[in-house]
């Protein structure tokens, strides 16, 4: 049995960054400054794969394989000039890789060689041929939750096991993971626990074809609102406006969420939490301020700031 240490940074990699599953959110809307000069375009040529072959056996049925073929076909690629192949090969493989790794092939490698067909002003057409080592097929283990301190977590393991959609036997699908790490980050933020982060660590058991999941999880601390300040809406609007908490409450980034759709008709039609809705952390007494940002060009802010 192959202890999961060697394999970690494979499933973080797989599974995409881990960072914190905080529900913290900065203003991403940039105001044109029409005094400021306009930035020089980037000149990129447009990658058009209109050919997909494979050599060898695939684990995929036919069906399965035509829809990946025709996603692939569809891919948005731009790359500039003097951009080598391999800079857009991998992003175009990636529904292909996810799909086998989806039926427990964890250790697939997946590659493609371009072949150019034409090559205009600004577009390259390419056949993309597919070369898959799929490697053995895992199931999926245990699956146990442990606290990254001496402290117990604060929520109850069955809690826990209902965010990650697999059972022992089930083929190992790393996008169910995946989603269940994103829940378990849901789950914590509705209850202040905005900066908790869930770490996978894997055991692979290669004799048994298994692959058991510890998720080790850092809570920190539950965060409490200390201000909720609403900007750019008029006096009629905010007269109906509900907000879901009050100050002194613990932090619920789900009811933050459900916000702007439970107050569509008195937002602007745009409004959105990414846009509008910004929240500071004062670290030192776990208090957060949060800030309704609906001015039509509000300020920008590194995330925390």
């Amino acid at each position: 049995m192959a202890h999961g240490m060697c394999l970690r940074f494979g499933i973080l990699l797989l599974l995409g960054t881990l960072c914190s599953f905080c529900q913290g959110y900065a203003q991403s809307k940039w105001c044109v400054d029409a005094a400021l000069p306009s930035p020089v375009p980037v000149q990129k040529t447009k990658i058009t794969i209109i050919g997909v072959e494979f050599e060898g056996e695939t684990p995929l049925s036919d069906a399965l394989r035509a829809q990946l073929v025709e996603d692939i076909e569809h891919s948005e690629l731009w790359v500039t000039p003097e951009a080598p192949d391999s800079s857009w090969v991998s992003q175009a493989l990636n529904p292909l890789r996810e799909a086998i790794r989806s039926q427990g092939y964890f250790k697939t490698n997946v590659e493609g060689k371009p072949y150019l067909i034409r090559a205009e002003a600004k577009e390259r057409l390419y056949v993309l041929r597919v070369t898959i080592d799929r490697g053995p097929q895992y199931r999926f283990g245990n699956l146990r939750f442990a606290s990254a301190s001496k402290i117990p977590l604060v929520i109850i393991d069955a809690s826990l096991r209902q965010q990650i959609h697999l059972h022992e036997g089930d083929l190992f699908d790393v996008s169910k993971i995946r989603d269940g790490l994103e829940a378990i980050g849901r789950l914590y933020g509705s209850k202040g626990y905005i900066d908790a982060t869930p770490e996978p660590d894997t055991t692979i058991d290669e004799s048994g074809s298994r692959i058991d999941l510890l998720i080790k999880v850092d809570e920190s601390k539950p965060y409490r609102i200390s201000k909720i300040e609403v900007l750019g809406l008029g006096p009629a609007a905010q007269k109906y406006l509900h907000v879901p908490q009050e100050t002194g409450d613990v932090f619920n980034s789900i009811l933050w969420q459900g916000f702007f759709k439970d107050n569509g008709p008195h937002l602007p039609a745009d409004a959105s939490p990414d846009k509008n809705l910004r929240i500071q952390r004062n670290v030192g007494n776990s208090t957060l301020d949060i800030t309704l940002d609906f001015r039509p060009c509000p300020p920008t802010y590194p995330l925390d700031q």
